[in-house]
């Protein structure tokens, strides 16, 4: 619908929200579990604060924010690198992931 221009009803990115904060939030949970994930989360909360317009002019935001953005368009350009580089050289060894 957005490639063709058409108006998307708003229901529809709040169904959207909704269904990422559930299965973000079981994710966390098992991380928490299973895993080392000691830290409080609430997946909404982190959507608000992620959805303010001006954050990068709001200093303790940016602080936090702009890292979080530089490292997301990284791994952005590495998949796209990958997808780019083909089916049979689109690898990455997790184990050696010390950049990312």
């Amino acid at each position: 619908m957005i490639a063709k221009k058409v108006k998307v009803p708003v229901f529809r990115f709040d169904a959207l929200e909704e269904q990422f904060v559930l299965k973000m939030t079981k994710i966390c949970d098992i991380f928490r579990d299973y895993g080392r994930l000691d830290l409080p989360y609430n997946i909404r909360q982190m959507l608000v604060v992620l959805k303010i317009e001006n954050w990068k002019e709001i200093h303790p935001f940016s602080f936090y924010l702009q890292p979080l953005e530089n490292a997301l368009a990284d791994v952005v350009k590495e998949l796209l690198d990958m997808q780019k580089a083909g089916l049979l050289r689109s690898k990455y060894i997790i184990p050696e992931n010390v950049e990312l």
